[in-house]
């Protein structure tokens, strides 16, 4: 039963991660078109582009996934809750709990591979190009960048 949980478990912080990842993303998004299109700037965005720990977290994240997802891997998430579930059961009929029966039909989706490497590759490059064009502001002290 204690891999059943953990199984479980791995899922519910696989998908939090992938909120975190297009959270992230729809953040720099609306962060770069309230700083470079609409040319304001409000502190909601200019802390959210100083939010240097944030930035770095979510571009080391999202560079990682491109890897995973050019090379063909899979996450190490995925791999751990295969093993936990293996572990539990093999031939378990409907793994997990109700919720997380739901909650992996979202994060573990049936589509063809070029649906999760394109939008991935055009989000990573979006997200270093922002990190490049607009760095934190602890980035830019350290780096003594204008």
């Amino acid at each position: 039963m204690l891999y059943k949980i953990l199984a479980d478990l791995v899922v519910l912080i696989h998908f939090a991660w992938i909120l975190f990842m297009l959270w992230g993303f729809i953040l720099t998004v609306c962060g770069s078109i309230s700083v470079y299109v609409l040319r304001t700037v409000k502190d909601r965005w200019r802390t959210f582009f100083d939010g240097w720990i944030f930035r770095i977290i979510h571009l080391g994240g999202i560079v990682y996934v491109a890897i995973l997802t050019i090379l063909g891997k899979y996450c190490p998430l995925t791999i751990l809750e295969n093993e936990l579930r293996e572990q539990y059961n093999t031939e378990l009929a409907y793994p997990g709990s109700f919720v997380v029966h739901y909650i992996e039909k979202i994060v573990y989706p049936e589509a063809n591979f070029l649906l999760f490497v394109i939008p991935t590759i055009i989000i990573t490059i979006f997200t270093v190009l922002m990190f490049i064009i607009r760095p934190p502001a602890k980035i830019k002290r350290v780096f003594r960048i204008r």
